[in-house]
C-alpha cells in the first residue's frame, strides 16, 4: 500500500494533547476525533484505505452526529 517515494507522516509528540486542549468544552466527542485524525495519519501514509477509514468510523460518526456525509464513502457503501 505505501509508495516508498512519499514522505511518510507521522505526528509531533505534543499533536494530541494539543488536538484534545483545542477541543476541550466542545459538545463532540474528543476521543473520536483524536482517533480519526490518527487513521487519517495511516491513510495519508497508504497503511489504511479510504474504505477501511471509511467503514470503521461509520457507525461512531453515525451515533456522534446522527449523519455521515464524509467525502470518503466509497462508491458502492451501503448505509444499512
Amino acid at each position: 500500500m505505501s509508495d516508498p517515494q512519499q514522505p511518510r507522516l507521522t505526528p509531533i509528540d505534543e499533536w494530541e494533547n494539543e488536538a484534545e486542549a483545542m477541543l476541550d468544552g466542545v459538545e463532540y466527542d474528543t476521543d473520536l476525533g483524536v482517533q480519526m485524525a490518527r487513521d487519517a495519519i495511516r491513510v495519508s501514509n497508504g497503511e489504511l484505505t479510504d474504505a477501511e477509514f471509511h467503514e470503521k468510523y461509520h457507525e461512531a460518526v453515525l451515533e456522534e452526529f446522527g449523519e455521515d456525509e464524509r467525502p470518503t464513502k466509497p462508491e458502492g457503501f451501503e448505509d444499512d
